[in-house]
């Protein structure tokens, strides 16, 4: 009699175990406000500001320190994503590279969860060792919130399609 209320006591147990984690999840699926979704896309598009400044000046430390550690990268031309440790690399053959010169646009962003994409394109006119260029290219940037920090999980470049 006492293991059938065990087993019993032990179900119970699961069972409440579980509406408790599905109604946690129902909690974690709210959609986010639309403040939720500005504040967000403000964040993260002063970050992308302030990566790509720090960039103008020769410096990939500020991208680097706004990586994820799981960060992958796909830019324009690159046969295939790299991650963090070519972002390194590059970061050393950056820092005689000071004139570049692109602007900025945003296109769109969305959120979910922790999750926020932006959608950009840019307008670079001079290369990092500036030479005069007229470059156009869009810009995905999938940022993830890590211990209450916005830090860039995934990149994808390509060279803008115009008509």
């Amino acid at each position: 009699m006492v293991r059938a209320t065990s087993n019993v006591s032990l179900a119970f147990l699961i069972f409440m175990s579980l509406a408790g984690c599905a109604t946690g999840m129902q909690r974690l699926a709210v959609a986010p406000t639309q403040a939720d979704i500005e504040r967000a896309r403000a964040e993260i598009w002063a970050k992308e500001l302030a990566i790509y400044a720090a960039r103008g000046r020769g410096d990939l430390d500020t991208y680097i320190a706004s990586t994820s550690n799981k960060y992958l990268g796909w830019p324009p031309g690159w046969p295939k994503p790299s991650g963090l440790d070519q972002l390194r690399k590059g970061a050393a053959l950056m820092k005689t590279q000071t004139r570049e010169q692109l602007t900025m646009t945003q296109e769109d962003f969305t959120l979910s969860g922790n999750t926020g994409i932006i959608y950009y394109s840019t307008h670079r006119t001079r290369l990092p060792g500036g030479e005069v260029v007229d470059q156009y290219f869009d810009i995905v940037h999938i940022w993830v919130r890590e211990a209450g920090q916005w830090k860039l999980l995934g990149a994808l470049g390509r060279d803008k399609l115009r008509s």
